[in-house]
C-alpha cells in the first residue's frame, strides 16, 4: 500500500474534527436554551459514560469524511458501530472520540471537544482536536511539529513536580471508603485539575498554562491525538492497557512536559495510581 502524505491525512482529520464541531454546536445550543430531553440521554453501562443523539452524529459525520477519502483505512471510534468498517489488513486506522466531556455537554458547559488522530502500525502520524466553544484548536503531524491556535506549542519548564500544575479524572479514579467517602491518590503537586475533557486537560498543556496529565480508565481514543502533539512539543508520554487484548479497554497514561516526566511515571506506574 503506498504511503499516504500525512499533510493528506491531518488535511482529513481537521476536517472531519471541524464538521463534527459544526454540528455539536448546534446541539449545544439547543441544550442551552431548551434543555436535554430525557428520549434523548441514554447511558452505556456506567453514570460516566452518558451518550446522546449528538455523540452518535457527530461520529457519523467524522466517519463520513474519513470513508470518502479512505475507504480501506480501520476505525476505532468512541461509540460503537465502526469496527468492520475498512479492510482488515490495511495498517492506517483512525481513532475517534466524536464528543470528548459529554457530561459537561449535557449540562451546557463549554468545555467539550472533538478528537480525530490516525496512526500507522501503532504509530500516531496525524491529529486535531477541537473546544469548538472556547475556540482552540490544537493539531500535529508526525515531524511536523505541534499547534494550537495555529502557532508552535512552547511548553512550560517546570523543573520539578513538586512545583507543576497537572490535571487528572479525579472523580472517575476515587473509590469509596467504608463511610461512603470518595477518595482518590494524588501526587504531591501544586495543583491537580478536574476538568472532564481531556481536549481540554491537553489543551491546557500545549497553551503553556498546565505542566501535565495522568488518567487512570480513559479510552486509547481519548489520548491518542493530544499524546502525539505533546510529543511533537518536546514532551513525552507513556500509557499502558489495563486490558491488553482489548483495544476499547481503559489505559493508565501519563503526558507531560520532558522535566516532571519520569516522576509523574513513577507516581501513576510504579505507585500504581489508584
Amino acid at each position: 500500500m503506498t504511503d499516504i502524505s500525512l499533510h493528506d491525512l491531518l488535511n482529513t482529520a481537521e476536517t472531519a474534527a471541524d464538521e463534527a464541531a459544526e454540528l455539536l454546536c448546534k446541539a449545544h445550543k439547543e441544550i442551552k436554551e431548551g434543555g436535554l430531553h430525557e428520549s434523548k440521554t441514554q447511558t452505556k453501562g456506567s453514570i460516566f459514560d452518558p451518550v446522546t443523539e449528538a455523540d452518535q452524529a457527530a461520529q457519523d459525520r467524522i466517519i463520513s469524511v474519513i470513508t470518502d477519502r479512505f475507504p480501506t483505512h480501520r476505525i476505532l471510534a468512541e461509540e460503537e458501530g465502526a469496527d468492520a468498517l475498512g479492510d482488515a489488513v490495511c495498517p492506517y486506522r483512525w481513532i475517534i472520540d466524536p464528543l470528548d466531556g459529554t457530561r459537561n455537554f449535557m449540562h451546557g458547559k463549554e468545555n467539550f471537544g472533538t478528537i480525530v488522530a490516525v496512526e500507522k502500525e501503532g504509530e500516531f502520524l496525524a491529529s486535531c482536536m477541537l473546544l469548538p466553544m472556547l475556540g482552540h484548536r490544537f493539531t500535529a503531524s508526525k515531524g511536523g511539529g505541534a499547534f494550537a491556535d495555529g502557532k508552535p506549542v512552547t511548553l512550560r519548564n517546570t523543573p520539578s513536580m513538586q512545583d507543576a500544575i497537572l490535571c487528572s479524572n479525579i472523580t472517575r479514579r476515587a473509590i469509596p471508603d467504608a463511610s461512603g467517602v470518595l477518595r482518590t491518590a494524588i501526587p504531591p503537586c501544586v495543583s491537580v485539575e478536574n476538568y472532564g475533557c481531556a481536549v481540554q486537560a491537553i489543551g491546557d498543556i500545549l497553551l503553556g498554562w498546565n505542566d501535565g496529565v495522568l488518567f487512570k480508565g480513559l479510552r486509547i481514543w481519548d489520548i491518542a491525538a493530544g499524546f502525539l502533539m505533546l510529543e511533537e512539543a518536546g514532551g513525552r508520554y507513556r500509557f499502558e492497557w489495563m486490558e491488553p487484548e482489548n483495544p476499547r479497554g481503559g489505559i493508565v497514561g501519563v503526558g507531560t512536559t520532558a522535566p516532571i516526566f519520569d516522576d509523574v511515571c513513577a507516581f501513576a506506574f510504579e505507585k500504581q495510581l489508584a
